[in-house]
């Protein structure tokens, strides 16, 4: 016997370019399947319920840092972030968020660079979402943690959740207070505001 599979806890259609499903609704995230996320791993599912706990985010300026398809700058967007800026270290992941924001009718208002965490130093936004596998958040934190303002919020995911203090400790050291904690799948989910 099959069973339906659980409803996202967000409120965001998933949806892949050329699906026959027409114009995108309001909340609908037109993202290619590739190797830089279908939208659907844990990690991102989290980070899309975190968003939209967080909505309205009107007038916000947003990081997307390892943006992939963009699908998070995409739905910051989505719940009326002023503006989006997704950078990746992999230029094929730059060209694919920008494909992402014309498909999604959103290119006017999401930018797009190549590059880390350093190459934005003094720059600040009024929310930062990371959701990067392995332990570069735990490594980069003084460079990741400033590119919130001053009372500015970090989500960050993609960091095991065995290493969840380590994350922890490192961006408390950078003046940053957690939030909210989740454990998607094998890993850790941690929005934290900056001081």
């Amino acid at each position: 016997m099959s069973s339906t599979p659980p409803l996202p806890a967000h409120p965001f259609r998933v949806r892949h370019p050329g699906d026959g499903l027409g114009a995108p609704a309001p909340l609908d995230l037109i993202v290619e399947g590739s190797a830089f996320g279908s939208g659907t791993h844990p990690t991102t599912m989290s980070c899309l319920e975190v968003l939209a706990a967080l909505a309205p985010l009107e007038g916000l300026r947003v990081l997307d840092l390892g943006s992939g398809t963009g699908i998070l700058g995409l739905a910051a967007l989505r719940l009326g972030a002023a503006g989006a800026l997704c950078v990746d270290v992999n230029p094929e992941a730059v060209a694919s968020s920008l494909r992402s924001g014309e498909a999604n009718g959103l290119a006017d208002r999401l930018s797009h660079r190549a590059g880390t965490a350093s190459d934005l130093a003094g720059e600040a936004f009024d929310l930062v979402v990371a959701n990067i596998g392995g332990e570069l958040l735990i490594d980069e934190a003084a460079c990741v943690a400033p590119l919130a303002r001053r009372g500015g919020r970090l989500l960050l995911s993609g960091v095991l959740s065995g290493y969840a203090a380590d994350l922890q400790a490192a961006y408390a050291a950078q003046g940053c207070r957690v939030v909210e904690r989740r454990f998607p799948g094998a890993c850790c989910t941690i929005l934290m505001t900056r001081g």
